[in-house]
């Protein structure tokens, strides 16, 4: 599996302007990080797609984002992610794939 990297909603250019392409590996950790950033039910030719983030507030913050990217990682096989702090647009979390983490900052974008 191969992909365009994505950095910030979106496509990353290389210096002659072409789209950087991802290793199959690097695709597999940026698949997980869309399901976890893009709100669930926003794209229209996968409504599955996307985590349910909007509202997410309160106590036990962290156990609520590690609920909301369960469900949206739980089609992948050996994938799934780990609040582990708050930021002021989201929070960092802990994506594991095929046993490797990576610690990304998940922000949600919203619609696709």
């Amino acid at each position: 599996m191969r992909d365009v990297k994505w950095q910030n909603g979106d496509i990353c250019l290389d210096s002659a302007g072409r789209a950087e392409v991802l290793s199959a590996h690097d695709a597999e950790f940026q698949r997980a990080l869309i399901r976890m950033t893009a709100r669930r039910g926003s794209f229209i030719y996968d409504r599955e797609l996307g985590a349910d983030c909007g509202g997410i507030s309160g106590e036990l913050i962290l156990k609520k984002y590690d609920q909301a990217f369960t469900e949206a990682l739980a089609p992948y096989e050996n994938t799934f992610a780990r609040a582990v702090e708050q930021t002021e647009d989201g929070v960092r979390a802990e994506i594991t794939v095929n046993g490797e983490t990576k610690t990304e900052e998940v922000r949600h974008y919203g619609e696709l």
